[in-house]
């Protein structure tokens, strides 16, 4: 950050943010359709952290809350388990700052699903080759561990019910408006009656950069270096003009792995995946494979990425001819070929059928046999409408996204926030009737910022000091 502010003091027009509006058109991209979605109003999600907020709910119906717990162990047994509670940070980059300072490897660490970054949540996570003592003193301005109890086996991914989201939506316009208000209660009605469509939506495919699928596509053929070179190299609109002008440096030293690393090296954190991509290629120039096998998560998710590409598509096929899709469907990265043909014009579209997956062999890309509900519905708790927007708590089943709930009632934004989208706190929580957020929030305060804030101006004051 500090070498962001001094960039930013020489060039700030290099770190102006806009504002990007998630609309039908938008969408068309990641083969997202909804009906009638060039009739919603616009909302702004996680202006605050506590406008955004995640709650796993366990196999077994317990919801894992964010307040504050015991943080003293209990029970017995090999394995330490424990409630994440974080904010800031994705569940990854979580498990990778435990393991540093556990000294654990990455497979002692489980937990059942990813969770945001920019927001507020808790989950259920397990620990082995450790002791309760080190989870328990266990610091980080970023995340908390609490309700330690030591036992058996593990947190197996996916063993989960689903996950309760306390969620404000904040509106440039009034939603107790007579129009607005009509407009709103049709899209609620709709959801409430019809179910939504499961989409992937946008996180599945790479926040910022939204271009994973495109590197797992590379992969998939075999091309590892067009993989690496547009892993490095492509610019995203979303990206700040800082990090495009980067991505054109590396690109003009594309193969000069030394000068590469020089660039990358002051952002170990926000670059941490082509930061180990070249530290490969710098021992090993040409193995381009060998590189991207040195981010085997992050090879997983842009694999997932592509079959949720083609998995939204199908769905959006049926829906524009007035059909309605099937109540499930494969994704096609699977050994059984009847998957494979459910998209079998797209993948031949793609010059992919049948799959290549001769060319996943140096990866820890697992070929399994998954489907998922192509249609489901969300238990709407609460609801309130407020003079900022409004106020939903509502419970998904596992493998759902809030944002594509919600994508079926407004059309989202990202980056900078409108100017009449109100900045005022809320305790969300208090709101409908669950403990205050303001001890959770004390917690956090020196890593909460508002969204779109200017940290770097904050820097400088600091370094002038």
């Amino acid at each position: 950050m500090r070498a962001l502010a001094a960039h930013y003091q020489k060039h700030p027009e290099l770190f102006e943010q806009q504002t990007f509006i998630e609309d039908a058109e938008f969408l068309k991209e990641f083969g997202i359709f909804i009906p009638d979605k060039e009739h919603f109003m616009s909302a702004t999600l996680k202006v605050w952290p506590e406008d955004f907020i995640v709650e796993e709910i366990g196999a077994d119906g317990k919801v894992e809350t964010i307040s504050l717990g015991s943080s003293e162990p209990s029970g017995e047994g090999k394995t330490v388990f424990a409630t994440l509670v974080k904010c800031g940070l994705s569940t990854i980059e979580v498990v990778e700052d435990l393991c540093r300072i556990l000294g654990v490897a990455r497979e002692d660490i489980s937990y059942a699903g990813i969770k945001d970054k920019d927001a507020l949540t808790a989950q259920r996570i397990s620990i082995r080759r450790t002791t309760p003592e080190a989870v328990r003193i266990v610091s980080s301005p970023y995340f908390f561990l609490k309700d330690i109890v030591c036992g058996k086996g593990v947190v197996e991914k996916g063993r989960l019910k689903g996950n309760r989201f306390t969620i404000l939506l904040r509106t440039e316009e009034l939603l107790d408006e007579p129009h607005n208000s009509e407009v709103m209660a049709r899209a609620l009605q709709a959801v409430q009656e019809k179910g939504f469509y499961n989409f992937f939506y946008l996180q599945r495919f790479g926040t910022p950069r939204l271009r994973n699928y495109e590197w797992a596509y590379h992969i998939l053929l075999g091309n590892y270096r067009q993989a690496v070179f547009d892993h490095l190299t492509a610019p995203s609109t979303r990206e700040l003009g800082y990090f495009k002008k980067l991505r054109g440096e590396i690109e003009a030293k594309f193969g000069q792995w030394a000068e590469i690393k020089k660039l990358l090296e002051p952002y170990p954190i926000m670059l941490a995946h082509e930061n180990k991509v070249v530290d490969h290629l710098l021992k090993n120039p040409e193995d381009y494979a060998g590189a991207l096998a040195s981010i085997p998560d992050q090879i997983t998710l842009w694999m997932y990425a592509l079959a949720s590409l083609f998995f939204n598509q199908k769905i959006s096929f049926n829906i524009e001819r007035n059909q309605e899709p099937p109540d499930r469907l494969p994704f096609f990265l699977s050994n059984d070929k009847a998957d494979w043909d459910v998209y079998r014009a797209t993948l031949q579209k793609y010059e992919l059928y049948p799959p290549p997956f001769k060319n996943l062999r140096p990866f820890q890309v697992l070929l399994k046999k998954r489907d998922a509900q192509t249609k489901d519905r969300a238990k709407i708790i609460k609801g309130e409408v407020t003079d900022k927007g409004l106020l939903l708590q509502f419970e998904l089943g596992k493998g759902q996204y809030a944002t594509t709930f919600l994508s079926h009632l407004f059309n989202l934004t990202a980056g900078k926030l409108p100017e009449k989208i109100s900045r005022e706190r809320l305790d969300t929580k208090a709101l409908v009737g669950d403990l205050p957020i303001a001890p959770v929030i004390e917690r956090f305060a020196s890593v909460i910022r508002i969204k779109g804030e200017n940290a770097f101006e904050g820097l400088l004051e600091k370094v002038s000091e």
